[in-house]
């Protein structure tokens, strides 16, 4: 863009005075303190500043016709992004992008009121956004981080329903933080700050209800797929031989923990009960309580379960790696309880092969819904009017399976019950009870006597 072409712009817009246009910008290099110059000047009452930061307007160099293809499409969803918002009221934290066009940059200012300046921040050295040049000078972005590591092998080798979830998870972090933010200025005080704005709910937060609480360990794993991200990019090399990332610039900060995380055992007599009243419900129950206590497997693998994965001659169940949290195949034996069920179902439902056992109710060829499952469960509750806890559902049913195998060795434990290790096993699912606890205090299993 010439300066004639900017000059002729801003005074056909000028003759229109119920538009408002910058009066000042701040220039500067990178890390010279832009970002907190704009920061401060828009705490003014009298100071309105540009809500995108770098809009880059008047930088005719930054365009997506000049990104490198591997930041092609990240910069097209930063685009779409920054368009919504600009059509939208402005509000929450800057989406980043490129504003490319003088109806889109005159729109940043449509929210001027009465305030006296109007200013725009501006760095130099546009092109470290996105460009390439970014990975010469090793300045870094969050936003390069993250697209480059949704494109690796090791993002490819996970389950697609949790590369869509952990994709999600990085964006609202990434986008917090900035997506243009070098990752070497990353600090403990970042990770404060979106830990405080995690639980208070802030709006702007991506996919986040407004002002919903959420426990530590919801924010905790947000912040483990930023640090997974970061912490590839410190084994990754570039096309020179260079390390993407020297260091984690967030390594040895502490993440949120729960000091009293709520971690319910079901009772034996209360799945007794709901075992009980099942039937009542939908026959899928029945069975789904079977399974889960007997073999103490998550919900997402045994509700997948097909009839091939059953073997009655042997007596086992092969779990697959596909529908199973661990991501290996298991075959294990089934308890005769599980076995009587599987077996009366088949025969209830006339299906053998590759078909669901737990066959939707309007589409037996589709594994029936975990939602739903939640649903029938929450009405056995309530049919036997037994108090239940707000975490007390399936799960609970798994650390029930595994509080009552303490006396096993760990490792065959973890084994049979599909845990990926036994620090998890150990931490999270085997719980302290008051028989085992009496035992231990009235029950020593040595004395130490001197020679």
């Amino acid at each position: 863009m010439s300066k004639g072409t900017v000059v002729t712009q801003i005074h056909t817009v000028a003759q229109d005075v119920t538009l408002s246009l910058p009066s000042f910008f701040i220039v500067g290099a990178p890390k010279t303190g832009t970002t907190s110059l704009h920061d401060y000047l828009d705490q003014h009452p009298q100071i309105y500043m540009s809500p995108v930061k770098e809009p880059c307007y008047f930088a005719s160099e930054v365009r997506l016709e000049h990104f490198g293809r591997e930041f092609e499409s990240d910069a097209r969803r930063c685009s779409q992004r920054l368009h919504e918002y600009l059509e939208g009221a402005m509000l929450g934290a800057d989406p980043g992008g490129i504003v490319s066009n003088w109806a889109d940059y005159l729109k940043l200012f449509k929210n001027v009121d009465t305030e006296k300046a109007i200013g725009e921040a501006y760095e130099l050295v546009r092109a470290l956004l996105a460009n390439e040049k970014a990975l010469d000078e090793q300045s870094v972005t969050l936003g390069m981080v993250a697209e480059l590591y949704k494109q690796s092998p090791a993002f490819a080798t996970k389950k697609p329903r949790t590369r869509k979830a952990d994709a999600r998870t990085l964006e609202r972090v990434v986008t917090f933080f900035g997506r243009s933010r070098n990752v070497e200025t990353l600090s403990e005080s970042d990770v404060q700050r979106f830990v405080l704005a995690r639980r208070q709910g802030v709006g702007s937060l991506l996919r986040v209800q407004p002002g919903k609480v959420v426990r530590d360990q919801a924010i905790a794993s947000d912040l483990v797929i930023l640090m997974t991200a970061l912490n590839w990019a410190t084994r990754e090399r570039t096309k020179d031989g260079r390390r993407l990332l020297k260091e984690n610039p967030l390594h040895g900060v502490r993440l949120p923990r729960e000091k009293n995380p709520k971690r319910p055992v079901m009772l034996h007599d209360v799945y007794l009960r709901l075992l009980a009243v099942a039937d009542q419900i939908h026959p899928l129950l029945k069975l789904a309580l079977i399974v889960a206590e007997g073999t103490g497997r998550r919900i997402s693998a045994w509700c997948n379960l097909r009839w091939d994965d059953v073997d009655f001659q042997n007596g086992t169940i092969r779990w697959r790696a596909e529908t199973d949290k661990t991501g290996h195949e298991q075959i294990v034996p089934m308890t005769d309880p599980v076995k009587d069920a599987l077996a009366a179902a088949r025969r209830a439902q006339g299906a053998i092969g590759n078909t669901p056992v737990f066959g939707a109710p309007k589409d037996s060829q589709k594994p029936c819904s975990r939602h739903l499952f939640d649903s029938w469960l929450r009405r056995a509750y309530e049919v036997t009017e037994l108090p239940r806890e707000r975490w007390m559902m399936w799960h609970s049913i798994r650390r029930k399976w595994a509080t009552e195998r303490k006396g096993y060795p760990v490792r065959d434990v973890m084994e049979a019950g599909g845990w990926k290790n036994e620090e998890t096993l150990l931490r999270s699912y085997q719980q302290p009870d008051a028989e085992t606890v009496k035992r231990v205090v009235l029950h020593p299993t040595q004395r130490i006597v001197s020679c």
